[in-house]
């Protein structure tokens, strides 16, 4: 949930949740109308990713699939290490000043 005050966002879940950087391309940014990079509260992966849904609806489905993986042509990372499309990849732990970065593709011709 975006919290005006502090300027992040809270997951609602039972874990720990810490203050994590996020930073967007501009391709969601525009797509979604969110800010390039912000600061949210969450445990895992997937918190984050609903923590920020909460408050930007879609923002999850541009990110995930059906399957609830990470889509082909997004490539997240945590603290630089490039998160798998494998079904665990979103239960990927998070601490308290972690980085992520989440790349959407651009394609065309």
């Amino acid at each position: 949930m975006w919290d005006d005050e502090q300027s992040s966002y809270h997951a609602a879940s039972a874990s720990v949740l810490m203050p994590i950087r996020v930073y967007l391309t501009q391709m969601l940014v525009r797509h979604l109308g969110m800010e390039a990079e912000f600061t949210a509260e969450a445990g895992t992966v997937e918190e984050l990713l609903d923590a920020i849904d909460a408050d930007h609806q879609g923002f999850r489905d541009s990110i995930c699939d059906e399957s609830g993986r990470i889509r082909i042509y997004v490539n997240v990372f945590v603290n630089g290490r490039m998160l798998g499309r494998e079904p665990n990849a979103l239960s990927t732990r998070l601490s308290d000043g972690d980085e992520v970065h989440i790349l959407a593709s651009v394609a065309g011709g």
